[in-house]
């Protein structure tokens, strides 16, 4: 059994099992989210199939989701430029998005699909996401260990426990030595 539902203003093809990424939802990890937008549900099965149409909804059918892992996905690079004319600009987006674990499909009627906890816990120990964090905190543990140097010494700077820079060695004398030789 499978339904389209419509999310984030885009329709989405799922299945009870299914993990999906849509649009950022609110909620954290775990939670659980219901989708009441179902604009078609299949029943396949070898001798006949089974097929409703929303309009645009079914009434009372429903898709239930838990909410896998929340962040940002792949950066996308804008550029514009007009040749001859020295203009160029260049912009980045990472969209926000959310990745689902489909739970359970319910047609309203009498069928429905949900996955059992066995295959929910297998699918759980294969997920791995590719979203990151949004945020300075994320940052701080992705930084290489010139910047991590770096920003611990801005950080002694204001406290005040930093080694202070040593006195120029040289004289005023020895650097006119220095420029007649």
């Amino acid at each position: 059994m499978y339904a389209v539902i419509e999310t984030g203003g885009k329709q989405v093809r799922v299945q009870a099992g299914d993990i999906i990424q849509v649009e950022k939802l609110t909620g954290d990890v775990g939670a659980a989210v219901v989708f009441d937008k179902v604009l078609f549900i299949s029943n396949p099965s070898e001798a006949t199939s089974e097929v409703m149409l929303g309009q645009p909804y079914i009434s009372n059918a429903k898709v239930e989701a838990e909410i896998l892992a929340q962040g940002r996905g792949e950066k996308i690079t804008i550029i514009k430029m007009k040749r001859r004319k020295q203009y160029r600009r260049t912009q980045g987006h990472r969209q926000e998005q959310t990745q689902l674990l489909v739970t359970s499909l319910t047609d309203g009627g009498s069928k429905s699909a949900t996955i059992s906890a066995a295959d929910k816990k297998v699918k759980l120990a294969k997920f791995f996401t590719n979203l990151k964090p949004k945020g300075p905190a994320s940052q701080t543990k992705t930084l290489g260990s010139r910047k991590k140097m770096l920003v611990a010494k801005k950080a002694a700077v204001k406290a005040g426990t930093a080694k202070a820079k040593p006195a120029a060695t040289k004289t005023a004398a020895s650097k006119s030595a220095s420029k007649k030789a």
